[in-house]
Formats: C-alpha cells, sequence, structure tokens
C-alpha cells in the first residue's frame, strides 16, 4: 500500500552533457521496442533543441558521440543490471539509459524527458521498480503500460464515450478530466459551474479503452491503483469481449467482466454480466411476460447480494492509498484480487443462467476499460445521486501501471487489433 504519488519524486542529479548535438542514438540490434522508446527521445530533442537524430543499431561502427538505449553491445551499457533496475549516466561522453528489461529501459528514457533537460545538460538516476517479467505458475509478462510518458500512448489507447452522460455529465477528453503524466493514467471526476447558464456541470472522463489496441483470451492483468472508494462516485475497472475481431465472439450476447466498480464507501465490487442484444430478443425466448425486444443485461449477482464483495477497513487515508488489483482468466475460471488476496472465483465451466445455457462468451477476446463516472438520474440510478455529494467531488482514479501476464501456449494476444 502507497499513501503518496511519488514516480516524479525520484532522486536525480544535473549533470553537463556536450549533447545532443552531433550525437546518434544507438539501440540494440533487432530490438524493435528499444527502437521505439529511441524514437521518443529523437522527437523529444526535435522538438526542444530543433534538432534530428539519426537513430542506427549497434552493428554500425562505435563513435564517442552516442546516446545508448538499453543492452547494446557497447561497452558503456550494462547487460548484466537487474530487470527491475533502470538508470541514466553520462560515461565519457555518451548518454547512457540502462534497463534490466525493455519496460524499464522504456520508463528510464521516458522519466528522463519528464525532467526536461535542455541542451548541453543530462539528469542522470538510478532507481529500482517494481517490475517483474515473470510471475508464478508460468506466467510471463506480454502487453503493458506504465504510464510514465506525457499523455495517453495512443498506440496502446482510445478514448471512447463508453459510459452515457447528458446535459449536466459531461463527458470529456479535456486533459484536467483525463492524462498521462507523473508517471499515473489520472482520470478526475470534477464539478463546474457553467458560466452561460450558472447551473452545475459534472465532468468525467471518456472511457480509456484498449478495444482498437489489443485483446487477449486468458491470462493475469494486474494494476496498482488510487481507487475514489465516495458516495456518488462510479470508479471502475472493466472488460468486454470485442466485436471487432470478427468470427471470435459469441454471437448471442457480450460479456462484461467488472473487476471493480465502486457502489459503496469501502467495498471494492466484481461482477460478471452478459448483454444481450435487441436482435437476440432474450425476452422473447426466455421470459415472454416481459416486453419484447429490448437489450436483456444479466449479471451473476446484484449489488445487494453480491458474494464477492472485497471490504477495506474504514479509513481516513483509503482514496489516497493505492491497492494491487488483479484480474486471472483461464480457460476454466475466473478470480479477482486485491493485494494478492483471491476474494472472487467464479467456474466457468458451469453455467451460471439457466434459461440461455450457452458459456462460449467466457472464452472470447477480451480489452480493458478504466472509468471515473458519477451517478446521475438519466446516467445511472444504481446508488444515490453525485448532487447528495457534492463533497465526494474532485474525485481521483490514478492508475500506476497495468501489466498482463500469460502462459506459453494458452490464449492468445492480438495487437493493433
Amino acid at each position: 500500500m502507497l499513501l503518496a504519488d511519488y514516480d516524479h519524486l525520484f532522486e536525480n542529479k544535473k549533470e553537463n552533457w556536450n549533447g545532443p548535438e552531433g550525437y546518434k542514438i544507438v539501440v540494440p540490434d533487432g530490438n524493435a521496442n528499444a527502437e521505439k522508446t529511441a524514437k521518443l527521445l529523437r522527437d523529444y530533442y526535435e522538438t526542444s533543441a530543433n534538432l534530428t537524430l539519426c537513430i542506427v543499431t549497434d552493428k554500425t561502427e562505435a563513435t564517442q558521440k552516442e546516446i545508448l538505449i538499453g543492452k547494446t553491445n557497447r561497452a558503456e551499457s550494462d547487460r548484466d543490471i537487474a530487470e527491475a533496475e533502470l538508470s541514466v549516466s553520462v560515461k565519457g561522453e555518451k548518454l547512457v539509459f540502462d534497463g534490466g528489461h525493455d519496460v524499464t529501459v522504456d520508463s528510464a528514457v521516458k522519466k528522463f524527458m519528464r525532467l526536461a533537460p535542455k541542451t548541453n545538460e543530462a539528469f542522470t538516476f538510478k532507481i529500482t521498480t517494481d517490475f517483474v517479467s515473470v510471475k508464478p505458475n508460468g506466467y510471463e509478462y506480454v502487453w503493458g503500460d506504465e504510464f510514465e510518458g506525457e499523455g495517453l500512448d495512443p498506440d496502446k489507447w482510445d478514448l471512447i464515450p463508453k459510459m452515457g452522460g447528458n446535459d449536466v455529465v459531461i463527458v470529456s477528453k479535456d486533459k484536467k478530466i483525463v492524462d498521462v503524466n507523473e508517471g499515473r493514467l489520472k482520470l478526475h471526476a470534477r464539478e463546474y459551474t457553467n458560466k452561460e447558464t450558472g447551473k452545475t456541470e459534472y465532468h468525467v472522463p471518456c472511457s480509456v479503452i484498449t478495444q482498437n489496441k489489443m485483446n487477449f483470451v486468458y491470462g493475469y492483468a494486474e494494476i496498482r491503483a488510487r481507487v475514489p472508494y465516495k458516495k456518488g462516485v462510479w470508479a471502475s475497472w472493466w472488460i468486454q469481449t470485442t466485436s471487432m475481431l470478427k468470427g471470435t465472439r459469441c454471437p448471442d450476447y457480450m460479456l462484461e467482466v467488472d473487476i471493480y466498480e465502486v457502489f459503496r464507501t469501502y467495498q471494492k465490487t466484481p461482477n460478471l454480466i452478459q448483454w444481450f442484444p435487441k436482435e437476440f430478443d432474450y425476452n422473447a425466448r426466455y421470459e415472454p411476460e416481459l416486453k419484447p425486444g429490448k437489450p436483456r443485461s444479466i449479471p451473476t449477482c446484484y449489488v445487494g447480494n453480491n458474494p464477492f464483495v472485497y471490504e477495506f477497513e474504514p479509513s481516513d487515508t483509503l482514496n489516497y492509498e493505492y491497492h494491487i488489483y488483479g484480474y486471472e482468466w483461464t480457460p476454466t475460471e475466473i478470480k479477482m484480487f486485491v493485494d494478492g488476496q483471491c476474494h472472487a472465483r467464479y467456474d466457468i465451466t458451469k453455467n451460471f443462467f439457466t434459461k440461455h445455457p450457452n458459456m462460449d462468451g467466457y472464452h472470447d477476446p477480451q480489452f480493458f476499460i478504466f472509468n471515473n463516472h458519477v451517478f446521475y438520474p438519466g446516467v445511472s440510478t444504481a446508488c444515490a445521486s453525485i448532487e447528495t455529494a457534492r463533497e465526494s467531488l474532485p474525485a481521483c482514479h490514478y492508475i500506476d501501471y497495468i501489466r498482463l501476464y500469460q502462459k506459453k501456449g494458452i490464449g492468445e494476444l492480438y495487437i493493433g487489433k
């Protein structure tokens, strides 16, 4: 548990460095991730110093004026550094970015850029992170985001208004509402007074989703997050089965997995929901006494009788604490965790819904979604309106990282889809 944002407070030292003019960026040959990271640094210097640096591999002949990214074959690169460690150093005339994994190398470069070095100066530091590429039971890192950059990574995320608003609840892409900075994905719910009408408005972020960029089948996902457990606020980390990959989704329904939703203070609520479209007409087939031709959502549990709710100890600091939330999905079960403790287990070999026995949707590709919404009439009436709890705002939902692990030979990973 952490009680503060700290990624932007790491110790560093400003040093004189005779660059970047005349320098080239060197990456390990064949390492596409290092090359992508190098392009970020190149773009930074193009914008900040009006210099265009070339990127070459370490198969080229070494020169004195080099910026080294990752485990190059140059003597100055630390090829034995632990995977959780990252560092930036000046060795001779060279600027060296080291890390034990592509993820930590990328973090080193992005932290460096956040310090906004000017021409002829560099910031040096060494940090031990909590990144691991291998989890117990054979899980290996396959995808993720440490949120170290400035702004949302367009190769991994989109902003889509998946949760509705109205003329009072405004779903927004404004950077004051949703942004990445200081090592966090930051989702804010805020109260504003409309200058033209004088009326109160509640601004909430668009959904941050991977649907067009990454989908997966089976694995273990983990985030460290600061979640607002406040009245009237509807923070969530959830998943849907995608319709973007043709022929990979159950035609009858879309599956939703809520790893957490906040309905009560101190409580994290999980759920599994089947969404039947209007075209399926679930009511006509299974409950003809109900109005036909309407979309139908069927949860495994309802808010009042959910046996898998996780309840934190009442605390004045809960809304500032970072906890680790986990989601494991295998061919036979779905499990949810808080700080390593499993509190929800669903056996997906058994049918949850006796009227409609199809469980195919529990094995369809899924994508991640983050939200920080509010309850309000016309938006959701699951809990009391934010109007009765305006002291809850601003509400901050911060995600420090998201990491997805899979076992070799089990499941699928779809990148760019």
